[in-house]
């Protein structure tokens, strides 16, 4: 049985090889093996998607990458049972791009309007370059941030990059050998779709796209300013304490989070198990230190209960000197206990008047 095989050869998305064309194609190709030869500079990350699942799903197609490949022709790959590059081939992957169209007359409230929007947007496009991440993560082993860092650098890599870096599983060689970096209507065309020429690096934070023009100069001016503006709204966050714990400059971040390689999380591991010693050792002082002032307070409501001139005396110096006085004007009073007939009757204040006026030397007539 022989294999059957499609060429896409332009945009991926509506108007060109759309989820539902592809759709139509394999339902028509049934389940059969495939192969699938692609040249294409990329397109809509909505229909790549669909069709990253549609070639899942249907489990047994091989794709042939030949030519210049980005964007969204490399996502559609990552669903693919094998991916084959041809050795004159240029490969490319990039945080997820969407048009800015910001300008004109604005007063204040129109800007914070305006920064709301492009904030809102960023993050948008920040949860779906995190999600294509995880994708070609899972695809060459490589972890989630080394995907990340290469899709900051829209770098295009060469068939054995590729290879190395785990996008492709096998290199084809061509009949023929070309440098498409000598072909100047190649090279034009990727002016045009607004990407990066090979071997270049483009070092904004999420570049804009250009639109080319027959006036380069103003169109260059304007975006140079766009840029400038959008990238200062945009300051990607950064950690201090975090990283001077990781001894790093920065970390790449995005309102999702934060990117760690292993070794970054053990020391955070480290630091906190570290911290958690301090807290337990913290509330067992702290313990301690309650149960030191109930004491306390249990003593004070004892000793206030003396005698009301005690419990009046604002200050613990007042209060001891208020027992001194208390206790100078009761010089004896009767031992505690149960008494006898034999014990006498002590007066109001504690003193036996009637025993004591009986002693000869209490008598006045006598003297």
């Amino acid at each position: 049985m022989s294999t059957l095989q499609l060429d896409i050869d332009g945009g991926i998305g509506a108007g060109g090889f759309s989820k539902s064309y592809i759709k139509n194609f394999l339902a028509a190709a049934g389940k059969g093996p495939l192969t699938i030869r692609v040249s294409s500079r990329g397109g809509e990350v909505d229909h790549a998607l669909s069709i990253h699942d549609q070639f899942a799903q249907h489990g047994d197609i091989t794709i042939e990458l030949v030519g210049f490949n980005a964007s969204a022709a490399t996502l559609i790959t990552l669903g693919a049972k094998k991916v084959i590059m041809n050795t004159n081939s240029f490969y490319l992957i990039h945080k997820a791009l969407a048009w800015v169209n910001e300008w004109g007359n604005m007063n204040p409230d129109d800007i914070d309007e305006m920064i709301a929007n492009l904030e809102k947007q960023k993050l948008f496009l920040e949860k779906v370059t995190l999600q294509l991440a995880k994708m070609y993560a899972k695809k060459t082993g490589k972890t989630t941030i080394e995907i990340l860092t290469l899709m900051k650098e829209e770098i295009w890599l060469n068939a054995e990059e590729a290879l190395s870096w785990g996008f492709v599983d096998e290199l084809s060689e061509p009949d023929t050998k070309e440098n498409l970096l000598n072909n100047q209507k190649m090279i034009s065309m990727l002016n045009y779709s607004e990407l990066p020429i090979p071997g270049t690096i483009e070092n904004t934070l999420d570049p804009l796209p250009v639109i080319l023009d027959p006036s380069p100069g103003i169109v260059a001016s304007v975006t140079t300013a766009i840029k400038k503006i959008i990238n200062s709204i945009f300051t990607m966050k950064q950690f201090t304490a975090l990283n001077s714990l990781l001894a790093v400059v920065s970390l790449e971040s995005t309102d999702e989070g934060i990117y760690l390689n292993e070794t970054q999380a053990a020391a955070i591991n480290t630091a906190l198990e570290a911290n958690q010693q301090i807290v337990t050792e913290r509330d067992t002082a702290m313990v301690a230190r309650d149960q030191a002032v109930t004491d306390r307070t249990n003593a004070i409501a004892s000793i206030d209960a003396i005698d009301p001139s005690i419990a009046s005396a604002t200050t613990i110096e007042a209060k001891i000197e208020a027992i001194r006085v208390h206790m100078a004007a009761k010089p004896a009073v009767a031992p505690a206990g149960v008494q006898t007939a034999h014990d006498a009757v002590l007066s109001g204040d504690g003193v036996d008047w009637a025993r004591l006026n009986a002693l000869p030397h209490m008598q006045e007539d006598k003297y």
